[in-house]
């Protein structure tokens, strides 16, 4: 039988013995088994159910360790592991292929295979799940190596004059980004009398015009009076990135602040080429997309990530410029087909925040119990859930509405809210401290600081609700049943969700409310671990200027002496 046969029994169902197999994967010549091999497993996927899935895996693999992992057999390759549900074997193909294309030194592919490995859980499984892997991070460390340019420290440079602080900005092409509004912050209330910052972006100009997100963002930093400085419109994607980095040691910073060094593998790219003396970064999320472990230092947000940060860290909790309810104009409640005396639950997010099935099965709950109640989802849209079908219920699906990020919609649909409930099991952050900033009750879930840091699986609520004289609004994690309590008293008691939302919203405009403080902080912060580093480097200097040599290098400079003598010799009697 031949092979177009088999094939074609295999993609129609039929059960193919293992006989009449072999004769075309036992072939002599390599690549054609891989050629076979990859066939099988086509016909195996594409047959269904879930043997012949498992048969698609084993071809799959046998076809990419044959062709000598070959870029061209990866969309089935992740498709079929896909389908099975093995994530961690896609990112290692991801992996492969990044480490090979950075062995041949084309950064291009490296950080392009990186980042696929980097964001495989958030594609697959829509999940902010990552892990470090310094596989990856030494080959990106190699591939910047020979063009390092690893500036010394300026003489006497915490008391000659400003200190230069180079930002790289990530987001600058992203709607609603709060990496850039936290970068704003520092435009906006830096001591410009002790610092002078300088905010550049791996994009080029035309990268940041041609989006819709980029012009207003530029347009924010000349409100403060800076330009942001791109790259250049030309050349391939490591000249671009060289260049960024040349621009940064032209400034002649003495500090580079990456703002998020590995959630994008050219941030971390400029980052290893060491454009300043001294490098720091902002810990904004979980570690492996933050803290590369060259950072001479960090400033982490909120607690649990710093406990994980490999290296030293400083709690800031970052305050900001809240919303303030007079200066918003809300939705009129007919605009989403909400009845003016319906009582509005929200959520607000990402849509990889809203992927728990009993998180959504809480809220069905509540909708069947108190038929006043609207859901208000601000954030995904309603295909990013795709599990929702099966969950709600015609009843509870038609008062639910959707609203995107966009513009000013989430604070418009945001100010409907009589409460507001956090996502689960990963909790927001300004999608908390906004709601309570404009009054409005949140009901969250605590952190357990016991585990190590899971993006997927955290909470920010007794950082920012008023846990002691509130207790009740931060439930036990997966405890739904109180979650549902404490709503359902919020909507029926009107006395009880004035108070918590009066309480709430003088804790959050007490402890959060002061940006010009927390820039301080950070700014003495920056001051900190340069003289720390400053010291670490003098003392290193004295000992490898005290100790003595040990007795191998002692002989071997000896034995270079000695060569070198000879050497002489002997030129000397050839003239």
């Amino acid at each position: 039988m031949s092979l177009e046969a088999i094939l074609s029994r295999i993609a129609s169902g039929e059960s193919v013995p293992h006989t009449q197999l072999l004769p075309f994967i036992c072939l002599e010549d390599r690549n054609e088994r891989a050629d076979v091999s990859y066939r099988l497993a086509e016909a195996y996927f594409n047959s269904g159910g879930d043997e012949n899935l498992k048969r698609a895996r084993v071809f799959v693999q046998r076809a990419w360790q044959l062709s000598d992992f070959s870029a061209d057999l990866l969309p089935l390759y992740t498709q079929i592991h896909s389908a099975l549900d093995d994530i961690p074997k896609i990112r290692e193909a991801y992996k492969h292929l990044g480490i090979a294309a950075a062995a041949r030194g084309d950064v291009t592919e490296a950080i392009s295979y990186f980042d696929q490995w980097q964001y495989a859980y958030m594609r697959f499984k829509r999940l902010d799940k990552f892990e470090y892997d310094f596989d990856v991070l030494d080959s990106m460390d190699r591939l910047a190596w020979p063009y390092r340019l690893a500036p010394k420290p300026r003489t006497g440079v915490l008391k000659s004059g400003k200190i230069r602080v180079a930002y790289l900005v990530k987001g600058i092409t992203e709607l609603g980004s709060v990496l850039i509004k936290v970068n704003l912050l520092f435009a906006r209330y830096h001591d410009r009398s002790r610092f002078e910052p300088v905010f550049f972006v791996p994009e080029s100009k035309n990268d940041v015009l041609s989006c819709e997100a980029g012009p207003e963002h530029l347009r924010l930093f000349e409100s403060h009076g800076y330009s942001v400085i791109t790259a250049p419109e030309i050349g391939s994607t490591q000249e671009k990135l060289r260049a960024v980095a040349r621009a940064i040691y032209d400034s002649r910073a003495d500090l580079l602040v990456t703002s998020a060094a590995l959630t994008q593998f050219r941030h971390y790219y400029i980052t290893s080429l060491r454009p300043a003396p001294f490098v720091v970064g902002l810990i904004q999320g979980p570690p492996p997309q933050y803290a590369p472990l060259g950072l001479d230092g960090a400033l982490a947000w909120s607690k649990h990530p710093l406990i994980d940060c490999p290296v030293s860290c400083v709690w800031i909790p970052l305050q900001g410029d809240l919303p303030e309810r007079g200066k918003i104009t809300p939705y009129d409640k007919k605009e989403l087909g909400i009845p003016d005396d319906a009582r509005v639950v929200a959520s607000a997010g990402r849509y990889v925040k809203f992927q728990e099935p009993a998180f959504w099965r809480a809220v069905v709950d509540l909708l069947h119990e108190f038929p006043q109640m609207y859901y208000l989802v601000l954030g995904p849209e309603e295909s990013q859930i795709p599990f929702l079908p099966d969950v709600l219920t015609p009843e509870s699906k038609a008062r639910i509405r959707f609203l995107s990020w966009r513009g000013d919609s989430y604070l418009r649909g945001l100010c409907l809210a009589d409460v507001l409930i956090d996502t689960f099991p990963s909790g927001g952050g300004g999608a908390i401290l906004d709601p309570l900033a404009l009054g409005i009750p949140c009901v969250s879930f605590e952190n357990d600081y016991m585990r190590l840091f899971d993006q997927t699986d955290w909470s920010l609520a007794d950082e920012f609700i008023n846990v002691p004289e509130m207790p009740e609004m931060v439930a036990p994690r997966w405890d739904f049943e109180q979650m549902k309590r404490v709503v359902g008293r919020l909507l029926i008691d009107e006395e009880y969700r004035c108070d918590v939302a009066r309480r709430s919203q003088a804790f959050v405009l007490e402890t959060r409310t002061n940006p010009r403080q927390s820039i301080r902080d950070c700014e003495d912060t920056y001051l900190r671990f340069i003289q720390r580093k400053l010291s670490a480097n003098a003392a290193n200097e004295i000992e490898s200027s005290t100790k003595p040599a040990p007795r191998w290098v002692a002989r071997a400079a000896l034995e270079v002496k000695r060569a070198l003598k000879f050497g002489v010799r002997v030129l000397d009697r050839v003239a």
